[in-house]
């Protein structure tokens, strides 16, 4: 069962899908920083923002194309699932000083 997620409006939940920040495969940035950035060791890309992103694998829904997408809330409760064209960045190693 997915999970409610912030979506980033004021008083607004994204339910019955499972995004990124609950994903086994995201591993955020060291505490203190923005919790909702980090690494897919998946797909090997860099996620901006953990709470408004799934991919084809763990995606509550049927999606056709392999990749990662970017969940915009629309007004009727749902969301838009826009893919990727192309890498942000590819992962990241964080190393401690």
């Amino acid at each position: 069962m997915a999970k409610k997620v912030p979506s980033g409006k004021k008083n607004s939940v994204l339910s019955a899908e499972n995004v990124c920040g609950y994903c086994l495969f995201f591993q955020p940035e060291p505490p203190g920083r923005r919790p909702l950035r980090g690494n897919c060791t998946h797909h090997k890309e860099w996620i901006e923002n953990a709470s408004l992103t799934t991919c084809s694998d763990m995606s509550s829904r049927h999606l056709k194309e392999q990749g990662i997408y970017q969940l915009v809330p629309s007004s009727d409760n749902g969301c838009i699932y826009i893919r990727r064209t192309k890498k942000i960045r590819t992962r990241l190693f964080l190393v401690k000083k």
